[in-house]
């Protein structure tokens, strides 16, 4: 089965607001308009390789990103302020893989945020990088919420 091309190629999307084409979102076809993502679109565009980049970053991040939730009903709107980010040539726009949320947890890391539940991933992964399985052990045996006699067992069965 031959694959399908997509119904909005991302370097025609880009050559248009590296030129600053004002005119280009209304002049796509209806199916277009609906298959344009200003979030997929702000990401590539604010990743720029060469002089420009500090430039494309700060203008989308400024214009585009910063009052998003103001303007995320109007995707003209949208697109006339992304494309003021563009320097008028065509810039080199490289892939920014997606953040990933689905990340397994192993028992210790479970652990750590049941006690801390407001860390976030690199803090978690920050914790764990800087403790030793025997500073952990001696921490749980601290935990002031769990009987030492029970804290103990749990902890060397993670470990």
């Amino acid at each position: 089965m031959a694959k399908k091309p997509p119904v909005l190629p991302l370097k025609e999307v880009m050559a248009a607001l590296d030129k600053k084409d004002k005119g280009w979102y209304n002049r796509l076809t209806p199916e277009k308009k609906k298959a344009f993502s200003t979030w997929m679109m702000m990401r590539y565009a604010s990743s720029v390789q060469g002089c420009n980049a500090a430039n494309f970053l700060f203008m989308v991040n400024e214009l585009v990103n910063k009052d998003f939730e103001d303007i995320y009903k109007y995707p003209e709107l949208q697109w006339l302020l992304m494309s003021a980010c563009g320097t008028g040539k065509i810039e080199f726009h490289p892939y920014i893989k997606p953040p990933n949320s689905r990340k397994k947890k192993d028992k210790v890391s479970e652990f750590i945020l049941g006690i801390y539940p407001h860390l976030n991933s690199s803090d978690l992964e920050l914790m764990l990088s800087i403790n030793s399985k025997d500073d952990l052990k001696e921490f749980e045996m601290r935990d002031p919420v769990r009987s030492t006699e029970t804290a103990y067992n749990k902890i060397s069965l993670i470990f």
